[in-house]
């Protein structure tokens, strides 16, 4: 059986075929996204951001019913028992001293996908308003302390035109009992995808 020949258009001495044009047609489009920024194939953001607390119990030492990792995606605290959809979780650790130290745990370091992360900064929670784009911690725990501020990214969804991005928030936690095992943890999180404004307000990119 053969196949009819795909009609061709003529370019000066060149001939492109259907094919070729697709494919010149989806270079251009990947060239404009290199040159213009992916961003800028989002979306409007139309959701202001967010500002709340959350508590956490450590997930080792603590009753399997109560959650221990936070899912910013969907905003929400689960329990690891029932879905490891979730961005990181909180635990507590005896170190060589002695001394109980807290941590934040992405979801890499527990065998998860490697696409959520956190980033500690020397900066105070409410002079952050844009979440970095790099810089994420994926693979291992990130000690922390009350007053220590962080950047986190969600795991990747599909926003608009096949990009993937994350959600991004700001962190920093308020209370820790030690004797208790539970941390309250303070976020500003921008639930536009791909966007990472962390002023108040809808976020302009």
């Amino acid at each position: 059986m053969r196949v009819k020949a795909t009609p061709s258009i003529v370019r000066g001495s060149r001939v492109f075929s259907r094919l070729d044009l697709a494919r010149a047609g989806l270079a251009l489009f990947a060239a404009t996204l290199t040159a213009c920024g992916e961003v800028n194939y989002l979306s409007p953001a139309s959701m202001p951001t967010y500002e709340d607390t959350v508590t956490l119990w450590a997930a080792t030492g603590t009753a399997v019913e109560l959650p221990s990792a936070f899912d910013l995606i969907g905003v929400t605290v689960v329990r690891t028992d029932r879905t490891n959809l979730f961005d990181f979780l909180f635990d507590l650790r005896t170190d060589s001293t002695g001394d109980t130290v807290a941590f934040l745990v992405p979801r890499g370091a527990l065998g998860l996908s490697d696409d959520a992360g956190l980033q500690r900064v020397a900066a105070r929670f409410d002079t952050l308003y844009l979440a970095p784009s790099g810089g994420y911690e994926f693979h291992a725990e990130v000690p922390v302390d009350t007053g220590t501020v962080l950047f986190a990214r969600s795991r990747l969804q599909t926003c608009n035109f096949g990009l993937s991005y994350g959600i991004y928030a700001k962190l920093q936690p308020l209370v820790i009992s030690r004797r208790e095992r539970w941390m309250k943890i303070r976020f500003r999180l921008d639930p536009n995808c791909g966007y990472r404004g962390l002023g108040e307000g809808v976020p302009g990119r």
